[in-house]
């Protein structure tokens, strides 16, 4: 599948996510219907002003859009419309090129790779402690609601 299509592909994810029609967003981009369409069936080649348009329109990351046919995943355009995160990634990685200048070719790429590696493994971790801690603040009000008492800690 080519990347077009597979950003088409995305780009429908997203905009479903949002509960948009393809005219509402076809409008927000200023496009004809039809145009919108062949973008999202991935019609022709990649056309990053529409990927930007589209990502202005649906408030999503255009960069995770881009990315995502790199991945493997038109899901993930629609895991990080709300996130951000390459965005963000691409704007602390600008902060950081700037600061290092052509301090960047002595990287140690394992160095990359642990610090990378290890920062992903923390926001997993962190998230998952999160849905936890909210599950289960949620079930103890959900309890209290229904005039359960609460559980003795042992």
């Amino acid at each position: 599948m080519s990347d077009a299509r597979l950003i088409g592909l995305a780009a429908r994810a997203v905009r479903r996510a949002r509960n948009m029609t393809a005219q509402q967003v076809a409008t927000a981009m200023n496009l004809p219907l039809r145009t919108y369409e062949y973008f999202e069936a991935g019609s022709g080649r990649v056309n990053l002003d529409y990927v930007h348009r589209f990502a202005l329109a649906t408030n999503c990351d255009p960069w995770s859009l881009l990315l995502g046919p790199s991945l493997g995943s038109t899901e993930f355009a629609r895991q990080t419309a709300d996130s951000k995160l390459m965005l963000i990634f691409l704007i602390a990685l600008g902060e950081f090129v700037g600061a290092m200048g052509d301090r960047l070719m002595t990287l140690d790429p394992r160095a990359l790779i642990e610090a990378f590696t290890a920062t992903f493994r923390r926001l997993e971790d962190e998230n998952r402690t999160k849905n936890e801690e909210t599950e289960a603040w949620l079930d103890a009000g959900r309890d209290r609601l229904a005039g359960k008492p609460p559980e003795e800690e042992g």
